[in-house]
């Protein structure tokens, strides 16, 4: 009875500062228990020959040699398709020259076309009708060059704002 009365009267003279320390250092010491406890079990033992020439690295390159060659050797197996799986593969499969054959033959309708400061074209695109079947024209694209004052101009500007920045 007597030690149970000794360590209350104990805690009550630690102040809030010792409690806390206290605490760290029990925290501290599980933390460095489970890491040692952790190193010791994933330690991974790696047992070295005592003679080098019994370490034979030279017969796994023979067996991956051997690998490669069963599988160069192989023949190809066929995969058996159900019917669904079959009638995909028929649907899907399209040759190359049909593709550069139809490659032109759709473009999107649009019904409106609104410019705005002759800079920028903005087109409504027709839903009810989404595909034509006319060939588009290729748009053509205006590249405007400034002149050699106006860059300047726009140095000098570019200049005078970083020196108002710093």
């Amino acid at each position: 009875m007597q030690v149970i009365n000794d360590t209350i009267s104990f805690i009550k003279t630690l102040s809030f500062v010792d409690i806390i320390f206290f605490f760290a250092v029990l925290t501290l010491m599980l933390l460095i228990i489970t890491l040692i406890y952790f190193i010791r079990e994933n330690k991974e033992e790696i047992e070295y020959p005592s003679n080098p020439d019994d370490h034979k690295p030279s017969s796994e390159i023979m067996d991956l040699k051997e690998i490669t060659a069963a599988l160069e050797n192989a023949e190809p197996s066929t995969i058996n398709l159900n019917k669904y799986e079959e009638e995909q593969e028929e649907k899907a499969i399209i040759s190359y020259e049909e593709l550069l054959k139809h490659k032109n033959d759709f473009a999107i309708n649009y019904s409106e076309e609104e410019n705005i400061d002759n800079e920028l074209t903005i087109k409504k695109v027709d839903l009810d009708n989404l595909i034509n079947h006319e060939v588009s024209v290729k748009p053509e694209f205006k590249v405007t060059v400034l002149s050699y004052e106006k860059e300047e101009a726009f140095l000098e500007a570019l200049k005078t704002l970083q020196q108002k920045l710093n």
